[in-house]
């Protein structure tokens, strides 16, 4: 028998955000919160299963469900975009993406919930790229070019992500409750943690200067995110790949070891 998460009687959950019942969901390798059953559920983005007497069935593929999950975030992002997030409602957001306003509540438990998803989308692919990165094969150098060129080529597929999520970081602590702004800050350290490690890789080679990883991971996550609001807001004169390509390789060329140079 299906035992399904329970939301209250007049649609609202979790301290008074938007719902409806649903049937509980979980994401990997994680929890999540609570439903009123006691049960874990969460995106059906993320869905791995349904929880059948204490078992996990192996999730099924649903292209209608994914079409619309799609159909929805575009809707979304757009609209967050345009109007900005407090003046969007739900009920915009499902005739945008032309269905019905419970349809959105098998996807996601509120509008925070939907807006978190699309910056989530976005950190996560970044966050993806980084650790990747970390084991490419390759000297430091090489291994930085090729990710620079990999950056610039998600920075443009994730432009309006980028747009709204700069909008978001701006009121992040109004729009989102504690627990999303805890899991933004846990995809930026991934992050800083990543690219830490390839700076470990450059100075154990030899390749640049013994510095401190962290440090320099940060600063270079924040010449990063500078590049790219300058970008954002002069997109017709500045070239965010050429952007990057320049300011990193003079800093790259000012951490260069001391051998290396004396081998140029």
């Amino acid at each position: 028998m299906v035992r399904p998460g329970v939301g209250s009687a007049d649609g609202l959950v979790d301290g008074g955000h938007e719902g409806v019942a649903r049937v509980g969901y979980a994401r990997v390798g994680e929890a999540g919160p609570l439903d009123a059953g006691g049960l874990p559920w969460n995106n059906i983005d993320r869905m791995v299963g349904r929880y059948l007497d204490g078992d996990c069935l192996p999730k099924r593929v649903n292209p209608v469900k994914e079409k619309r999950e799609a159909q929805i975030k575009e809707a979304a992002l757009k609209l967050f975009s345009q109007k900005g997030f407090h003046n969007t409602t739900i009920h915009e957001i499902s005739e945008a993406a032309g269905l019905g306003k419970g349809t959105i509540y098998w996807y996601w438990r509120s509008k925070e919930e939907l807006a978190f998803s699309l910056v989530e989308d976005m950190l996560s692919a970044f966050l993806d790229l980084l650790e990747e990165a970390v084991g490419w094969e390759g000297r430091f150098r090489e291994k930085f070019e090729r990710l620079l060129e990999e950056v610039t080529k998600l920075y443009r597929l994730e432009k309006e992500h980028c747009r709204l999520l700069w909008k978001f970081r701006a009121d992040r602590h109004y729009i989102f409750d504690q627990e999303y702004v805890r899991k933004v800050t846990s995809y930026y350290l991934g992050m800083r943690k990543a690219i830490a490690s390839l700076v470990r890789q450059g100075m154990e080679e030899g390749t640049i200067r013994r510095t401190d990883a962290e440090k320099l991971a940060l600063a270079l996550l924040g010449t990063a995110e500078g590049l790219e609001l300058e970008w954002l807001e002069n997109e017709e004169y500045f070239d965010i790949g050429e952007g990057l390509k320049m300011v990193f390789g003079a800093l790259l060329d000012g951490l260069e070891a001391e051998e290396k140079r004396r081998e140029r």
